[in-house]
């Protein structure tokens, strides 16, 4: 067994996982909801808006203002006439990079920025053919602004009429009523919100399919993305790989991330396209500059392994790290801190250092958590296992055979198979070696795909090791193992 396999970090599972498993957990994996609503609002008389849109920094935004590749910040798509904005000189096309003492990395981070502010005079840096400019925006009370602007028949304004009560309140019931009328008058947000909506709700979940449709036809990116997860995991629909994979495309080019990211594991993957490596690779790094934690890490395993992309192992490194690292838009993702963790321990692009390794492990492993983020069950038990792993091996930081025994059960309980193996094995060797548990231990490895815990049974059951002895139990278990790719089975009488 490779005590220490590689996360790929991918929806599709770990290396060697079943093409069935591969499409349960990208089931799970694709996401294309809204940002949540924020936890708190500032307590304040006031709840201000700065009175613009704003957009990604897209490869084809980029591309259309002549922006470098690698320029952050969001665009402005729309200011609103009489706004804050407006009367600030603010334009279509600028780049907005700072607002207050809020850095705007992805647009995101202006979005939150412009809505649910103070109503106090806030400067924003702003970019505009290349020069650099401070304006001064004095924000008004939001909602009678956006009431006002969509009477005048500004859809967008409709559109965040109905959003406010929404980042207020996520389940308020009238939401849904107040998307569904700006849908109505043509405003492919509200449009792809109110299909989210009803996309959740299992009694009305086919609703959201025309609702989709219309919000991606608007040119909704959020709209055709969310459709997209439909047709790829048959919900509300016939599973249909061949759509999802072209409304995916649609929505990355429309600049979301989660699409983008979406589009490369389809292409990754082989799923409604052909299987493309260097256009899954050209799309998680899309997705990754416009803020997927989880496309930059699936896009590190590529460098790592040198699929699509030329191999370059300090980029994989530098991935896993900024996988790990998250972002503002949708946050940390566990799959790249234990690549990352894994790197450290095994010099992957990266001198090695096993104390770093364990400090990753160890976080990865203590996290709560996130339902956002991409099989963070999985990866955080893998990263207690390779704790585990690294306390028994004793290499680099000090051997304790007994927290690397407790990590180990604690990942294989969490359903991790290298956990159960390890367990596995300081069961069967040493002062407190207890064959029974080690028996029980391969046979819960094995049960989880682990080829070698198959193997190592078999020995057991040959043997009477732990377990009563039994030649045809060992001879099938040795066939699984084969099955499962561990050669040292293959061929035994």
């Amino acid at each position: 067994m490779d005590n220490l396999p590689v996360n790929t970090g991918r929806a599709s599972g770990w290396i060697g996982a079943l093409f069935a498993l591969a499409l349960m957990a990208f089931a799970t994996g694709c996401s294309t909801a809204p940002p949540k609503p924020a936890t708190s609002v500032p307590a304040v008389r006031c709840r201000g808006t700065l009175g613009l849109e704003v957009g990604p920094l897209s490869r084809e935004v980029r591309k259309k203002l002549g922006l470098l590749a690698d320029s952050k910040g969001a665009v402005v798509t729309s200011v609103y006439p009489g706004g804050p904005a407006a009367n600030a000189g603010i334009r279509e096309n600028d780049i907005l990079e700072r607002i207050g003492g809020t850095a705007i990395v992805f647009d995101c981070d202006a979005d939150r920025a412009a809505y649910n502010r103070a109503c106090e005079p806030a400067t924003a840096m702003i970019r505009r053919g290349g020069i650099e400019m401070e304006v001064t925006l004095v924000p008004v009370d939001q909602l009678p602004f956006f009431e006002k602007a969509c009477d005048g028949g500004n859809l967008d304004a409709c559109f965040r009429k109905a959003w406010l009560p929404w980042d207020r309140k996520h389940e308020d019931p009238r939401t849904l009523e107040l998307f569904e009328s700006a849908c109505k008058a043509g405003s492919g947000e509200a449009c792809a919100y109110e299909g989210l909506q009803l996309s959740e709700n299992p009694e009305r979940a086919g609703d959201s399919v025309p609702v989709l449709q219309r919000a991606c036809e608007l040119q909704s990116a959020g709209g055709c993305a969310t459709l997209g997860f439909l047709y790829a995991t048959g919900k509300a629909v016939a599973k249909d790989d061949k759509r999802a994979a072209a409304l995916y495309r649609k929505s990355c080019e429309l600049g979301d991330a989660q699409g983008c990211y979406n589009a490369g594991l389809m292409s990754d993957d082989g799923r409604g396209v052909k299987e493309d490596a260097a256009r899954a690779a050209a799309d998680y790094d899309e997705a990754c500059e416009l803020g997927s934690a989880t496309a930059c890490t699936n896009l590190g395993f590529l460098y790592e392994r040198g699929r699509g992309v030329r191999q370059d192992r300090a980029q994989a490194f530098a991935l896993y790290e900024r996988g790990c690292a998250g972002t503002s838009c949708l946050g940390s993702n566990l799959g790249g801190c234990v690549n990352a963790g894994r790197a450290y321990r095994d010099g992957i692009g990266v001198a090695v250092n096993e104390e770093k390794a364990a400090l990753i492990f160890r976080e990865a492993c203590d996290r709560k958590q996130n339902e956002d983020d991409i099989h963070a069950a999985e990866n955080g038990a893998r990263a207690c296992s390779l704790l585990g792993g690294l306390y028994i091996a004793g290499d680099g930081i000090p051997k304790d055979l007994e927290q690397g025994r407790d990590f180990s059960v604690l990942g294989c309980d969490r359903g991790d198979s290298f956990g159960c193996f390890n367990a596995a094995v300081c069961f069967n060797s040493g002062a407190g070696a207890d064959p029974a548990k080690a028996a029980a231990y391969f046979e819960r490895a094995c049960k989880l795909g682990d080829g070698e815990s198959c193997h190592e049974l078999a020995a057991a059951y040959r043997k009477g090791n732990g377990v009563q002895r039994d030649a045809a139990r060992a001879k099938a278990l040795e066939k699984q193992a084969c099955d499962l790719g561990f050669a040292a089975s293959c061929g035994r009488k």
